[in-house]
């Protein structure tokens, strides 16, 4: 039994993909939102809780064009965001799932103003702060952690 979890670990550590001449980016700290891709964070108000998942893949919107998303649950219901930073830091609305979508029906990418800590796709409005989002405003009501 001993060879077999021995042998498991050498594998396990054999197969890491580490390169310890490039150090881990910090990805948190360059994006708008202050969370990784893959991370969640539950606000509590009306109606319950309300989940923001930073979606952990890309979609293809097009031209060459790849966007990260937000998914926001509530109460069974879900909603997508699409969005893009450019290296300057501008963040773009590249669209709302099942609603509308940058490059279709003549729909262009809305450019979202980060001033003033919030960040405004539609109906929805993200306050921010360094350590990622700290309340969300919804139709249905303001959601704080």
């Amino acid at each position: 039994m001993r060879l077999v979890v021995a042998a498991l670990v050498l594998l396990l550590v054999g197969c890491g993909s580490s390169d310890p001449a490039s150090p881990p980016t910090d990805i948190a700290s360059t994006t708008w939102i202050g969370m990784q891709p893959g991370d969640a964070r539950a606000f509590d108000g009306p109606g319950g809780e309300l989940v923001l998942v930073y979606v952990d893949e890309t979609y293809d919107i097009g031209a060459d064009d790849y966007a990260s998303a937000l998914t926001w649950s509530h109460g069974g219901e879900y909603t997508t965001d699409y969005w893009i930073q450019d290296d300057d830091g501008t963040l773009w609305w590249y669209g709302r799932k099942g609603k509308w979508r940058a490059g279709r029906n003549g729909e262009e990418p809305r450019e979202v103003d980060l001033a003033g800590g919030t960040a405004t796709f539609g109906d929805t409005v993200i306050t921010l702060s360094d350590d990622g989002p700290t309340q969300v405003e919804t139709p249905h009501g303001v959601y704080t952690p």
